[in-house]
């Protein structure tokens, strides 16, 4: 079987594990999110930065993400708790643009900093997935979920498939030698497409602000992708797991995904867009 035939068996089996969760509802997503978390926090914490499984950091980190999502979720489920979480979130991730833009791929400082601070990346990715939660609990939270993902995807899908086709000239070939200009281009395109689409017939609201705010999520979502690249070549480690058959690890596979979810809640909460239900 080819690498290529592995992936879409995959990603068929993720969706439908996807699809069986959001059918169960708001417990299904909110199931599916914390255990996507904890295999998170184990890929970054023990098979990337290699903090061993018996430490205290990666057992107060694990401990201190779940507790916190079943805190958020149930004991103190408030719009004002959530947006001081998913605004953290999208600062977080700024300091990681930095690290991606400005720090040299022979530089230890982030990882140094990072194994030496492990216990604050179940924090991190609680930011994050917190975001997701935060959308989960809106009235109109199935559409909502449903673009986020189409952003996220469609721009990975439409990436691979004109980078295979006509990509040429290499984006940033130090961090991630696969990436082309022409794959970007075309993902960012095919993305905001299909997502405006989707945004016009299931939102029920199109304008430029939203096909704009589709458009640097679609960027955003790329960064993400590079940045787990660069942090995966610092770690001189080539998947995060090996978990997923064709993809890799959890963080592989959702990278992009975890790293737009606080910006993907901050333009929501700016938009304020209204919905029809969702079938």
């Amino acid at each position: 079987m080819t690498n290529t035939q592995l992936r879409i068996i995959s990603a068929l089996v993720l969706t439908l594990i996807f699809a069986v969760a959001f059918m169960l509802g708001k417990t299904g997503l909110f199931s599916l999110l914390l255990m996507t978390g904890i295999f998170l926090i184990d890929e970054v914490m023990n098979k990337m930065i290699k903090v061993k499984r018996l430490n205290f950091n990666y057992i107060f980190s694990m401990i201190s993400f779940v507790f916190l999502m079943v805190y958020v979720q149930f004991i103190d489920n408030n719009n004002e708790y959530f947006q001081y979480l998913f605004k953290t979130g999208a600062l977080i991730n700024f300091v990681f643009l930095i690290y991606l833009f400005f720090e040299k791929m022979d530089s230890k400082v982030f990882i140094s900093a990072l194994r030496k601070n492990s216990y604050i990346i179940g924090f991190i990715f609680l930011t994050s997935l917190t975001s997701i939660l935060y959308i989960i609990n809106q009235e109109n939270w199935g559409n909502l979920i449903l673009l986020m993902f189409v952003i996220n995807f469609s721009v990975d899908t439409g990436a691979w498939f004109f980078g295979r086709r006509y990509g040429n000239r290499k984006i940033w070939p130090s961090v991630s030698p696969k990436k082309t200009i022409n794959g970007s281009i075309g993902g960012s395109i095919l993305s905001v497409v299909i997502s405006s689409v989707f945004s016009f017939y299931f939102i029920g609201k199109l304008n430029y602000m939203i096909i704009l705010s589709i458009f640097g999520l679609t960027i955003l979502a790329q960064l993400g992708d590079f940045f787990e690249s660069k942090l995966k070549r610092q770690v001189g480690v080539k998947d995060s797991s090996k978990l997923i058959p064709g993809h890799g690890g959890i963080y592989d596979r959702i990278d992009s995904l975890v790293f737009i979810a606080p910006f993907y809640a901050v333009s929501y909460t700016h938009l304020t867009l209204p919905t029809t239900p969702y079938v």
